[in-house]
């Protein structure tokens, strides 16, 4: 399995530096972006909690004025996230000025469907891919995902991305939901002879809206008892060496229950839909501000803005790896570099 490159080994100690110095300071200025460029998707996955084909996206130059913001603001990455990111034309543009100009190494989410054909816009401008994986098997990986010929596309796509891009870091991310105890083993055994790191995140059943109801939700989630053996075991498998990314703290979390955790999520990365709303992730219904309608300095200093990054300490609703891990960092940032700890090879 391939080390971590030095660029990724800089950005990764960059963010660990201003993690420490947020907690230090506990002035509750985010320093990462978690941006759906687009709800466009040609997916149906039951489990998806983010498509909406017909929200309108946020026009590219309007981006890059917010981009120059969020520089400006001290921001010092971004993962561009959808629906389906390649769905977006100016994707290879977007990517270049965020680089360029704003100087943010980039992660970006993909279904891997139009690799083979705009690779070369994007890639050079990223600094890691990860990739969409629910089975090893074509068959039910395209049925989980609703589109037809996606397995062999996505795993065409990773085997030309290896090749051209070698020091790109190339990950695959996989759902925890219904069905995937017989997966484990065979998805864990494609990363390992496709050389990349694979991911598993257990799903969010839902996102919060107005008063406690639900602003959208899934059941695909697993029964309690079965998600802990399914995390016992691929906590195992990580402590036998294979290529997971998560921490072995994310795992043992569900295998002991759910205890609950303390969310330090947006102390340290603020959400922004596809529309330009910057979230409130426990009441998705009244959003904080747009950034089409208002400079993202004024909005880092609107008071709900500040609200969020207390409230959600009383929070632990999420079962994403990227709230979780990205919690436990904060409490401890030297999980980024300690065994047992999150890779980001």
């Amino acid at each position: 399995m391939r080390k971590i490159s030095p660029a990724m080994a800089q950005h990764t100690g960059k963010l660990a530096k201003r993690a420490l110095e947020a907690k230090l300071k506990n002035d509750g200025r985010p320093f990462v972006l978690a941006h759906f460029i687009t709800a466009h998707c040609m997916c149906k996955c039951a489990s998806c909690l983010w498509k909406h084909n017909d929200w309108e996206d946020v026009p590219t130059e309007e981006l890059k004025r917010f981009y120059r913001e969020a520089k400006q603001e001290g921001f010092l990455a971004t993962a561009f996230s959808g629906g389906e990111t390649f769905l977006r034309q100016d994707l290879g543009e977007l990517v270049k000025f965020v680089k360029e100009e704003a100087e943010m190494p980039i992660l970006l989410f993909t279904t891997g469907w139009f690799l083979e054909e705009r690779m070369d816009e994007v890639l050079p401008h990223i600094a890691m891919l990860m990739l969409s994986l629910d089975s090893a098997k074509a068959e039910r990986h395209d049925k989980i995902r609703g589109l037809p010929g996606l397995f062999d596309r996505l795993i065409k796509g990773v085997q030309l991305v290896k090749r051209k891009y070698p020091d790109l870091s190339v990950q695959f991310n996989s759902c925890v939901q219904k069905g995937i105890a017989e997966e484990i083993d065979d998805m864990v055994k494609l990363a390992q002879d496709l050389d990349v790191h694979i991911s598993f995140d257990v799903i969010t059943d839902f996102r919060h809206g107005a008063d406690g109801s639900h602003f959208t939700e899934t059941n695909m989630g697993l029964p309690l008892q079965e998600l802990r053996g399914i995390c016992e075991y691929l906590l195992e498998k990580k402590r036998e060496g294979a290529p997971i990314l998560n921490s072995e703290m994310y795992f043992k979390y569900f295998a002991d229950g759910k205890p609950g955790y303390k969310c330090h999520f947006p102390k340290m990365c603020m959400g922004l839909d596809p529309r330009g709303n910057i979230e409130y992730c426990l009441d998705l219904d009244h959003n904080i501000a747009n950034i089409r309608e208002m400079p993202l300095k004024e909005i880092m200093e609107l008071p709900r803005f500040k609200q969020l990054r207390r409230d959600a300490e009383l929070c632990y609703s999420c079962s994403s790896p990227t709230m979780i891990d990205g919690s436990l960092v904060w409490e401890n940032p030297k999980l980024l570099f300690e065994p047992g700890g999150i890779a980001v090879g």
